[in-house]
């Protein structure tokens, strides 16, 4: 499966509808600073840790501007065939500012 890119209002506007699960994939210290929920996992650590992410049907990934996020969406979409991610364009910025 590929993965599918998402603006801040899609996202919002799925997130009104149910509980999503929310992998922020910045680093520790920047999830520290500033986040918006959901679990932290780097970028350099997600792909060892994805029996973390199974038996989810989908995943939202977000990091500060939506580039790694891309990037790690584009990875996991081999190891988690079955499962739906969505990597949320702009990013924590983004989502901060609306």
């Amino acid at each position: 499966m590929k993965f599918i890119e998402i603006t801040i209002e899609e996202f919002k506007a799925k997130q009104a509808n149910k509980d999503l699960f929310l992998v922020d994939v910045r680093e520790e210290y920047e999830f520290e600073d500033h986040n918006k929920g959901g679990i932290n996992i780097p970028m350099g650590e997600i792909l060892s840790r994805t029996e973390e992410l199974k038996g989810h049907d989908e995943i939202y990934l977000c990091c500060a501007s939506g580039k790694r996020s891309k990037t790690t969406a584009y990875h996991l979409c081999d190891r988690l065939d079955k499962v739906t991610i969505y990597s949320i364009q702009g990013g924590i910025k983004e989502l901060i500012a609306n």
